[in-house]
């Protein structure tokens, strides 16, 4: 903790002091194998095509679900309006 930030607080009973540490000085940016910029591993377009996939296939789930709350939805309100 040498490049450490210290704060000495005294009070009339008793000292305390704090210890921050440093913010690092370096961070990583990236490791492996690089490509030409623009390009993207085979392994990152796999998973972009099966998040895509996975997101067609809950976007017809939710169309479903939708289309299905709204036909009960008019059916309920149908026999309510049928009812004297």
């Amino acid at each position: 903790m040498a490049n450490a930030t210290r704060l000495n607080v005294t009070m009339p009973v008793r000292s305390v002091t704090v210890h921050l540490p440093a913010p690092p000085r370096f961070q990583v940016i990236s490791h492996g194998l690089q490509g030409p910029p623009g390009t993207l591993s085979p392994e990152i377009l796999a998973q972009v095509a099966e998040a895509s996939q996975a997101t067609h296939q809950i976007d017809s789930v939710l169309a479903a679900l939708t289309d299905a709350i709204s036909y009960h939805g008019g059916m309920i309100a149908a026999q309510e309006d049928a009812q004297p």
